[in-house]
């Protein structure tokens, strides 16, 4: 395992770019699942590890209904919070972001991840996919729309 929360990041965005909407929401159920079992049966993590560059992009279809289940649901439920920090210029930590979206994709990816990590506590091979989700779809209808388009959702 990469040793800095930076390292994983670093290693994790760049695998994640070339999933799918799809197949990044299985992969963000798959590893919160993952995480809520070992949680309650052994003592180490190994969804730690889950960010390294090979992604095998079949065994995600081949997942359950409720692993997508519990992606949709967790993203529902940070949903304003995570708002507020990409988009809300009054949020301490929305500089880093709008500064990570004018350095292109990978760096907008870490400027996301890494405060999703320090925000939220989260572990950063979720918060690397949640990061991919959020930056791909920035991509697609521009910082500014994107960030409009998501406050008439909330």
């Amino acid at each position: 395992m990469p040793g800095t929360v930076q390292d994983q990041l670093e290693q994790g965005v760049p695998s994640l770019m070339a999933l799918s909407d799809s197949e990044l929401e299985l992969e963000l159920g798959r590893r919160l699942t993952q995480t809520s079992e070992e949680l309650t049966s052994q003592p180490t993590l190994g969804v730690v590890n889950a960010i390294g560059p090979t992604i095998d992009t079949s065994r995600l279809q081949d997942l359950p209904t409720f692993v997508r289940t519990t992606a949709t649901r967790f993203l529902d439920k940070f949903n304003r919070q995570m708002y507020s920090l990409i988009c809300d210029e009054n949020d301490p930590d929305n500089k880093t972001i709008r500064e990570g979206a004018a350095g292109g994709a990978e760096k907008l990816g870490y400027a996301i991840s890494g405060a999703l990590v320090i925000t939220f506590g989260w572990m950063p091979g979720i918060a690397s996919v949640i990061a991919v989700i959020i930056m791909k779809r920035m991509a697609k209808s521009g910082y500014a729309a994107f960030c409009e388009t998501w406050k008439e959702q909330l």
